[in-house]
């Protein structure tokens, strides 16, 4: 590793064309995605029939705590590194030691403050659970920067590497924890293991060590850009994790944990999928942002292909979420299916949500995203605290109203102004938002009269969904665009396996 002069710019990636690195990068994201949701998948699966759901409670109560905290660890610095155009290695030298500095603090503050919030919960065990997990702050910190400058590098293969490598050390550290110790423990150990090992990786792939702490000319510009999307992201932390703090005061561990596995079901996934496509679309469009014409077309492109992957999907589990439950998890999680079916309600609309963060980050408005950030927060908590009176599905009901309620204010928006106009609502989101709707209202007339064998009933509901979701975005220009560009894909994979074949010596 290699020290640089604090004057020295950062190298910045610059293309003549992005089309490839789109393409290769959503390729490298999807493979990594595939590992990634897989091991969630096997979490869910296997750990829950290692582990009692009051187990997963606990975990799922210690979450909000972490994930608030870490907010002000990371103060959107990453998004700074990636997003501005010109950056030196003394600014960079200077967030990294800010970031450590804050998670240091915040760690301590947490481990002092540990036996306050197990008196919260009313579960003294939490203590020395939460005091454990805090040193995770300080471990993902010392990897921050580093991991932002493969991201700007627009690096893609390593940073796929890293998140399907982090999953699986996850994975099968709590499983094999989980079988010698049936204990929370199982899941903590799997948190700090991936968090080494996640730190590890990017510090042998980045060329880069920090320097001794000093601040740089244009850092405060860069706070000053981390603070709209640490704003927006601690509006978020409310509005993604009240509930769980709720359901756990009101209605208990065992409650929070049938509410906690049908989350990580169904949204858990696709927040998996719309994170690391984020750290491929940001950087691309950010170097777009004077050219409207490309960076409308690069975000499109790969927004039509992501809801065409996802939405079927999601729609037909929704729609069979009283077979989907039980088979995925086990029959003693069946009180999760009704959960699960509301929430997937607002997981059809999050996948439409999701990408306008791309957009707000690219062009440098976090401000905005802040502001919003603050008011949806403000309508989705007020949802759990009406729902949350009356039992937990209600409160899922709640969330998925006033989720599918903020899509359109949402686009409005995010429209207002860039490349990326009002008129792209009617255009392209509507018709892929009523493909989706379509498809879920399908999935549930017909599952009735679809196979009584798990397996084959989800099988088939699945195929119908995507049918009908296909056949409706043919009504529409930008559908029939996506489903052509899927058949180049397609032709392009076919057309390089022969070649590949055709080289082999016979």
């Amino acid at each position: 590793m290699a020290q640089r002069e604090p004057h020295e710019a950062v190298e910045t990636a610059a293309r003549d064309t992005y089309g490839g690195t789109v393409v290769l990068g959503s390729f490298y994201t999807a493979l990594s995605q595939c590992v990634v949701v897989g091991c969630q998948i096997g979490s869910v699966l296997i750990l829950s029939r290692l582990l009692m759901p009051a187990d997963f409670g606990l975990i799922a109560m210690i979450g909000p705590i972490i994930a608030f905290l870490s907010l002000f660890k990371e103060m959107g610095l990453l998004q700074a590194v990636i997003q501005k155009r010109s950056l030196t290695y003394g600014q960079l030298n200077a967030l990294f030691w800010i970031n450590l500095a804050v998670s240091l603090s915040l760690t301590v503050l947490l481990i002092a403050a540990a036996p306050l919030a197990a008196a919260l919960y009313n579960q003294p065990d939490l203590t020395w659970l939460i005091r454990v997990m805090a040193l995770n702050m300080v471990i993902t910190a010392l990897g921050a920067q580093h991991f932002a400058l493969l991201n700007r590098g627009m690096i893609f293969g390593r940073i796929a590497v890293n998140a399907s490598v982090v999953s699986l050390c996850t994975l099968l550290t709590s499983i094999l924890w989980a079988l010698v110790s049936p204990t929370p423990w199982a899941l903590v150990a799997g948190t700090l293991a991936g968090g080494i090992v996640g730190a590890a990786l990017v510090w042998i792939w980045v060329p880069w060590q920090p320097s001794r702490p000093a601040l740089a000319p244009g850092t405060a510009d860069l706070l000053g850009f981390g603070a709209g999307v640490t704003g927006f992201k601690l509006a978020n932390f409310l509005s993604r994790n009240l509930d769980n703090i709720l359901i756990g005061r009101v209605w208990g561990g065992a409650a929070l944990g049938f509410y906690d596995r049908a989350y990580k079901l169904i949204l858990f996934p696709l927040d998996r999928v719309a994170q690391p496509l984020s750290q491929v679309m940001v950087p691309v469009l950010s170097r777009m942002q004077d050219e409207p014409y490309r960076y409308a077309h690069a975000f499109f492109r790969v927004f039509g292909l992501m809801q065409l992957a996802v939405l079927p999907g999601v729609a037909a589990m929704t729609g069979m979420a009283d077979t989907a439950v039980p088979f995925l998890l086990g029959t003693p999680w069946a009180d999760s299916a009704p959960i699960f079916a509301a929430l997937g309600i607002a997981a059809l609309a999050q996948p439409l949500a999701n990408p306008t963060g791309w957009l707000f980050v690219s062009q440098g408005r976090t401000t905005e995203m802040g502001w919003w950030g603050l008011a949806s927060a403000v309508v989705t908590c007020g949802a759990f605290v009406w729902g949350v009176q009356y039992g937990v599905r209600e409160l899922a009901i709640a969330y998925a109203a006033v989720t599918m309620l903020k899509l359109f204010p949402l686009w409005l928006l995010v429209t207002r102004k860039g490349p990326v106009g009002r008129d792209n609502i009617h255009g392209r989101i509507l018709p892929v938002f009523c493909a989706g709707l379509a498809a879920y209202a399908v999935v549930l007339m017909v599952q009735t009269s679809l196979p009584s064998v798990a397996v084959l009933k989800l099988l088939c509901g699945i195929a119908i969904s995507y049918a009908v979701f296909a056949g409706i975005l043919t009504l529409s220009n930008y559908g029939r665009q996506i489903l052509v560009e899927v058949k180049t894909l397609a032709f392009k994979a076919l057309w390089e396996v022969r070649k590949r074949r055709s080289k082999r010596p016979a």
